[in-house]
């Protein structure tokens, strides 16, 4: 039987310094029976995502850890943040905790691992935590719970605008986020892959129209595909825009990275567009199984850092 674990793809509002990017990964790649699997860093959002795998206690405490020390470093009231013109929709510092079930984990592993992490932060890092999916009595949505509060309306440029703020109340922590943690969202779901692709043109609305087009909720969408479009930094100071894809039934024919890019490639044609490339942010399910049957999961070896293509290698004396 294949072991029982847990994966968290903890998204964090760091992704310039990598300084503190290799303290952050090595809070989370310190914790025994865990392991740090992969980091992306992404200078133009300022975000960044490390996949934790291991047994759900060991992803609990490297998860809490990471946290930790993310929260010493990470200052979402700062100016400097708040004028940035490019950085990503978030309500927290670290901003979403997803937890997915792998091997013969059930998913109230993934649930119970989610909730203790969330109360912990709650409780001794006085972070206000919202939870969904199954982590949560509803089991609400991502996107659901996201549209209740500030995450959207936080977009680039707009932050200073649009303080941090939720129509629904904590479940876990002081009821009023602090300016300078904001709101961690923390949940438990199958797998979801972030996939994304990068169309060569400044025009946005053309390709949130794309976007529009592709996601399961409109008629002709794909199979759990959620998606937006964003302006994002190309080879050579050039600029582009990138679809940025949730696929949430990565394996299956109608959903996966060849179903999506298939699609958004004839969309961009039709646009008079051509597709730059596309990558995937997080491992997939395919490549955390791998790892799972070959008994690397809590050892330490060295994980990949990426960034998107084109961007400069981020440099780190710990990889």
């Amino acid at each position: 039987m294949m072991r029982r674990a847990v994966v968290c793809f903890a998204n964090i509002q760091e992704g310039r310094d990598p300084k503190i990017l290799r303290e952050l990964a090595e809070s989370a790649a310190s914790v025994p029976g865990a392991s740090l699997v992969r980091m992306f860093s992404d200078r133009t959002f300022h975000r960044s995502g490390l996949c934790i795998v291991g047994g759900p206690e060991a992803v609990s405490d490297a998860v809490f850890a990471l946290v930790k020390n993310s929260v010493t470093k990470i200052d979402l009231a700062s100016p400097e943040r708040l004028s940035d013109e490019t950085i990503h929709h978030h309500i927290g510092a670290v901003d979403l905790l997803p937890f997915h079930p792998i091997g013969s984990a059930t998913m109230e592993d993934a649930a119970h691992t989610s909730r203790t992490v969330a109360e912990r932060l709650g409780r001794e890092l006085g972070i206000s935590v919202l939870t969904y999916g199954a982590a949560h009595p509803s089991g609400r949505g991502l996107a659901e719970l996201r549209r209740q509060t500030s995450f959207f309306r936080r977009n680039p440029g707009a932050l200073s605008e649009n303080s941090v703020d939720s129509q629904v109340k904590p479940d876990y922590g002081p009821a009023d986020a602090s300016p300078k943690n904001g709101i961690t969202v923390c949940g438990a779901s199958e797998y979801v892959l972030n996939y994304n692709i990068a169309v060569d043109t400044q025009d946005l609305t053309a390709c949130r129209d794309i976007a529009k087009a592709i996601r399961a909720t409109s008629d002709g969408g794909l199979q759990g595909v959620e998606a937006m479009a964003y302006t994002h930094a190309g080879p050579k100071s050039s600029w582009l825009v990138e679809v940025a894809c949730n696929l949430k039934a990565s394996t299956s024919a109608g959903g996966c990275p060849k179903a999506v890019l298939e699609r958004v490639t004839d969309l961009a044609d039709k646009a008079g567009f051509r597709i730059m490339h596309a990558y995937c942010t997080n491992p997939t399910p395919e490549e955390i199984d791998t790892l799972l049957r070959e008994g690397s999961i809590g050892s330490k070896f060295k994980f990949p850092w990426n960034v998107p293509p084109g961007e400069e290698p981020m440099t780190s004396d710990s990889n």
